[in-house]
């Protein structure tokens, strides 16, 4: 090897981020994560990425997780755990038909690009494996325009130190910059409230984490859970008005949940978007929220990509993304786990517990898609709901998963007196109905409850299309309005797939669509 050459890989070894290591064999680069040293290894499983070992974070009693990057090109993936032989398993999403092979205590199987998978084996706890398409081109850790928030504001990466103040200084510099990066690098950063101001983009690295303190004194209370009696504060928001802001890589979002409700008695949402116009979210881990997680609030054109939100199935008001009261909204490629509703929309009036404080005055919600997402519930797997005190126009969820809830789909009109519609569920698969949310348990619910005896809002113009219903549940599917004038109306189900049958359903008890009140026009097509 000649002298150049030598320097060159000198320079890309040094260069290299700590907590990304490569591997590779016929096919896909495998780009591994090391794990965080706040979290735990898994006590159940090792994974294997090609010739690359991926660390698995052990979570709670429900699921463990792994996250990594690959560029395109086949890849063999193989599980191995650690006290038992493999008895039988399952890979979901199903609709990919990925078959495995099983030799003792060793599962093997092959993908062709990245994914968001779903593992169970024999009783173990769910093994969540997300695989992100490896970003050839990433920011660059210094220079100008760059604000490295360790080697220019000398920001603690050990996670027993708040550090609020030094991260703040870097997104203020980012944004007077006009279009600055904050960058952090690998590490564990123990923050207080954040506030994203416009014209700027914060990356994280792999490895790197925001980490909620857990303690109430930390942080600003800026609205009250009057259902939880707690107060709740926006841990990391947007400055109300700013625009084009950016936050993304292949960090952790962790807002430490059940310590800050349970000990700290305080909520978070862990971001919070207040009234923000040209918002991206993408890469990030979104984990255990101690409140509703990622809520964009009276915002425009709004994108979150590629996250994965692993929240906790032992606390409740959870929720993943609540869209509300926004315009132009996409949520795409994205794995949601909540006891609460991963993926839902919503909207309220100024004088609601939690909003009080929001930005602006109420508005109507429109043109909102959650394209492509894997959703894991006690409750609904996609809902409309349950607050409609504003309209709601143009909702589509489509080409997404339901990999366990107690309802696939749905529109929960509860609170206020507004109207839903022109609704599309398009392209759904229901893969299981496990549990018990009211009295639901069925794939899909179009119910209006009139809960603030206000005479609740007519539901209007849904189109229902392309459902496979692996597990329709226990209960009927409810159509239900609250009166004549505000009744459910213009229903159209089309090619919805049962249980066991080979052909689309042709009436309403096909569907188990038995539970019907104050519901108008509702067809079946072909």
């Amino acid at each position: 090897m000649n002298t150049v050459r030598k320097i060159q890989v000198i320079l890309i070894c040094l260069l290299w981020p700590a907590f990304v290591f490569a591997g590779q064999l016929q096919g896909a680069k495998v780009f591994g994560y090391a794990l965080p040293t706040i979290y735990k290894k898994s006590t159940q499983f090792s994974l294997t990425a090609a010739t690359t070992q991926i660390p698995i974070a052990s979570y709670n009693d429900k699921y463990d997780y792994a996250h990594f990057s690959i560029t395109k090109g086949q890849l063999k993936l193989s599980i191995t755990l650690f006290d038992e032989v493999i008895v039988d398993y399952n890979i979901s999403p199903k609709k990919y038909n990925i078959k495995g092979e099983v030799n003792g205590k060793t599962l093997t199987f092959s993908l062709s690009n990245a994914q968001y998978l779903i593992v169970k084996i024999n009783k173990k706890r769910e093994l969540i494996i997300a695989i992100d398409q490896h970003q050839v081109v990433q920011p660059k850790s210094t220079g100008s325009g760059v604000f490295n928030v360790a080697v220019d504001y000398q920001a603690d990466q050990s996670g027993k130190i708040l550090t609020t103040g030094a991260i703040q200084k870097a997104i203020d510099a980012a944004s007077n910059f006009k279009n600055g990066t904050v960058y952090i690098p690998a590490g564990v950063y123990l923050i207080g409230n954040l506030e994203l101001k416009s014209n700027m983009s914060l990356y994280m690295e792999p490895g790197a984490v925001f980490l909620f303190s857990g303690k109430a004194e930390d942080y600003t209370v800026n609205a009250k859970k009057v259902s939880q009696n707690r107060n709740i504060t926006w841990w990391i928001y947007t400055k109300s008005g700013a625009r084009n802001i950016k936050i993304y890589g292949a960090g952790t979002l962790d807002g430490n949940g059940k310590i800050a409700t349970e000990k700290g008695k305080i909520g978070n949402h862990i971001l919070a978007i207040m009234g923000a116009e040209n918002f991206v979210m993408d890469g990030l881990i979104i984990r255990n929220s101690g409140a509703w997680a990622v809520l964009p609030i009276r915002s425009k054109n709004v994108k979150l990509l590629n996250f994965k939100l692993f929240n906790r199935f032992d606390m409740g008001e959870n929720d993943g993304v609540d869209v509300i009261e926004s315009e132009n909204v996409l949520v795409k490629h994205a794995i949601g786990i909540a006891l609460d509703d991963p993926f839902s929309t919503k909207t309220w009036q100024q004088d609601t517990d939690l909003c009080r404080n929001w930005p602006g005055v109420p508005l109507a919600q429109k043109n909102v898609v959650f394209d492509d997402c894997i959703s894991w519930t006690y409750c609904y797997g996609f809902k409309i709901g349950q607050g409609v005190m504003q309209p709601q126009i143009n909702i589509t969820f489509k080409n997404c998963v339901v990999y366990d809830a107690a309802v696939g789909i749905g529109i929960h009109h509860k609170w206020g007196t507004s109207y839903v519609k022109n609704v599309f569920f398009d392209n759904i698969d229901i893969e299981k109905l496990s549990f018990q949310n009211d009295d639901h348990r069925t794939w899909a619910v179009f119910l209006m409850q009139n809960g603030d005896k206000l005479g609740s809002g007519p539901i209007t113009k849904v189109l229902v299309s392309n459902i496979l219903v692996r597990d329709a549940g226990r209960s009927p599917v409810k159509i239900k309005g609250a009166s004549d004038k505000n009744s459910v109306e213009q229903i159209t189900f089309k090619n919805i797939m049962m249980p066991n049958q080979t052909l689309p359903a042709e009436s309403l008890s096909e569907m188990k669509i038995t539970d019907m009140l104050f519901a108008k026009n509702i067809k079946i097509k072909p």
